[in-house]
């Protein structure tokens, strides 16, 4: 037989093959060498070698052979055992008794004893409970191993992005498995982070096996799993699960183990999650100082919510000009990516001025052909809402931050309040792009600058001329503060009672 099928004779190819995939007769089984032979072009298009593969293999190995269309052209030919096969497989994918149940009805009719036990036990179930009583009805099936069956569904689902049949295929898998195994585990896990990304609930798994899953995870060094556990553990959501949803118990100091685990092997979002247990006056863990460096720890891993805090708390405590520009950092790089509350902090901190933004670009470039050091301090005076004395005497050369600008010590003016520093945020990039050519610049023309523009008096003397030439105002280009209000931008604890509406959403969100 042997050497008819390697001499091309395809009937002894086919008995050959189907040898092969059960054994016997003289004939080791080995399914790789069986669908080697029954995949030859003269026999992989007959009826009789879909039937074959079908019917000698159980539906897991099938699946795991890429052997679904065999299996479809062995029910399409009238294989009971096939159709029966495919009737499950089909009821399992879809998460209901009706997408595969015309297959078991035909092999039913065909008098395949598992099939009519199917649907006896289809029957006498409520519609909601079909497909549980599918699947304890083929608990023993040699043809079919419901759990490994409802894991390669499950990866499907998952490869196809849908979470619902994932979970509703875990679901079948975990109420017939005898024991929790890695693979189950690995897809619970990966259900529950989808869930908690899509904020989707799980419905149909229970929070027991949840929790099973995600500790069998976290002993193999999961660290998603030991952040989700963690939180659910400290009483924090994820996403929209609710803590209950993942964990039996709370447990803080487990919890605080977990995350603590989860962060060091660079899950950052749970430094942020440590940070809100130790912060909580009201835990059994509270710890300021763990809390803080907790916090910056989430910060420095770019956390935005995290740089947004720890920003918030140096600017509400700040009583220098070096802890201001250390809290604008912060609060510049929340904001630079999209946090809105940093946004509305950093804004806050400019004063308004009035007028039309494109009448002012207008004016500066006419004012830069007479006076193009002053045009640029009418730049920076605009994009910054500096007064006209910070305008004036602004360095934008040693003010310039990655953030925005300094304006320094005023050596001009002798009024304390009136000459200290003054840390101002961009809130633009265009603000940015603005101080980086003003700062060239000056840089560049330090000499002729200097010497042309004069000390204060004279520039105060040189822009009033302009400014009546051109016959513009001084509202359209310098914001007015008192002495007071700006004192406020350099004290913390001043500046947060003027803003203490935006402060107390962006420590609150």
């Amino acid at each position: 037989m042997l050497t008819l099928a390697r001499q091309g004779d395809p009937a002894a190819r086919s008995k050959a093959g189907r040898r092969y995939l059960v054994g016997g007769d003289g004939f080791p089984r080995h399914v790789a060498t069986g669908i080697e032979y029954l995949s030859h072009p003269s026999v992989r298009e007959l009826p009789e070698t879909a039937c074959a593969i079908a019917e000698s293999l159980p539906l897991q190995d099938l699946l795991d052979l890429k052997q679904e269309d065999a299996l479809h052209k062995a029910a399409a030919a009238g294989s009971p055992l096939a159709q029966f096969k495919l009737g499950v497989w089909m009821a399992l994918t879809r998460s209901s008794v009706t997408a595969g149940q015309s297959w078991l009805e035909t092999a039913a009719a065909a008098g395949h004893v598992e099939a009519c036990q199917v649907m006896a036990a289809v029957e006498g179930a409520r519609s909601d409970r079909a497909l549980e009583a599918m699947v304890e009805s083929i608990q023993s099936s040699a043809a079919v191993d419901v759990v490994q069956v409802a894991v390669i569904a499950a990866r499907q689902a998952r490869e196809e992005g849908g979470l619902d049949q994932l979970v509703d295929c875990l679901r079948v898998a975990l109420m017939v498995a005898p024991r929790l195994t890695h693979a189950l585990s690995d897809l619970v896990v990966a259900a529950v982070l989808w869930a908690e990304r899509e904020k989707h609930s799980l419905r149909g798994l229970a929070p027991d096996q949840i929790e099973a899953s995600l500790e069998l995870a976290v002993v193999r060094g999961d660290r998603d799993a030991a952040c989700l556990l963690g939180r659910a553990r400290c009483g924090i959501d994820s996403g929209t699960l609710a803590p209950a949803r993942l964990a039996t118990s709370l447990n803080l100091r487990k919890g605080v183990a977990l995350l603590l685990r989860a962060a060091d092997a660079g899950r950052d979002d749970a430094w942020l999650a440590l940070y809100a247990t130790h912060a909580d006056h009201r835990s059994s863990v509270s710890n300021p100082q763990m809390a803080r460096f907790f916090l910056e720890k989430a910060a420095m891993a770019g956390q935005s919510e995290a740089q947004r805090k720890l920003g918030a708390l140096i600017l509400r405590a700040s009583n220098s000009v070096v802890e201001s520009e250390q809290a604008i950092a912060w609060l510049h790089a929340a904001a630079n990516q999209g946090d809105t509350h940093a946004q509305r902090l950093l804004g806050s901190l400019v004063l308004p001025l009035q007028g039309s933004e494109s009448v002012a670009r207008e004016a500066i470039e006419q004012v830069r052909q007479a006076d193009p050091w002053l045009a640029v301090r009418l730049t920076l005076a605009r994009d910054f809402g500096l007064t006209k004395l910070e305008a004036l005497s602004v360095d934008p050369v040693e003010g310039r931050r990655p953030w925005g600008l300094l304006v320094g010590q005023n050596p001009f003016i002798a009024q304390a309040r009136l000459s200290a520093p003054r840390a101002v945020p961009a809130l633009t990039p265009l603000a940015l792009q603005n101080l980086a050519r003003a700062a060239a610049l000056f840089e560049q023309s330090r000499g002729d600058g200097n010497a042309f523009e004069g000390d204060l008096r004279r520039r105060s003397v040189r822009q009033r001329r302009v400014f009546e030439r051109l016959h513009l105002s001084e509202d359209l280009f310098f914001a007015t503060a008192s002495s007071r209000r700006l004192e406020a931008f350099r004290l913390g604890p001043k500046w947060a009672f003027r803003a203490r509406q935006p402060l107390a959403l962006a420590l609150a969100g």
